[in-house]
């Protein structure tokens, strides 16, 4: 499996590890995005059920980023586009459970 979807997969299981190891997770997240392509058909299946789980628990996720980062100043600084949904845990977080 290539590692930083190993990587991915793993920290999405943990959501109450520091904001600071979340930020590095969706800064892999970024690369993987980078990469897709070149996965095969059973990693981008893992990537997948990885994503599901950080959307099902976007919540956890954002309050211990919250603590380590502001989601919005990060998004406008850097020009983060909606295609690049895992940046927006704030915004998921809020969404009732039938819209994600």
């Amino acid at each position: 499996m290539n590692p930083l979807l190993k990587n991915y997969c793993v920290s999405v299981e943990f959501p109450d590890v520091s904001g600071a190891e979340h930020l590095e997770m969706l800064q892999i997240r970024d690369r993987l995005t980078e990469i897709e392509s070149q996965l095969t058909e059973e990693e981008k299946i893992l990537l997948t059920k990885a994503d599901h789980q950080l959307v099902e628990n976007a919540s956890s996720f954002y309050q211990e980023l919250s603590r380590f980062i502001n989601l919005t100043e990060r998004r406008n600084e850097q020009c983060i586009c909606p295609e690049r949904w895992w940046w927006y845990l704030d915004v998921l977080a809020v969404l009732p459970m039938s819209c994600k």
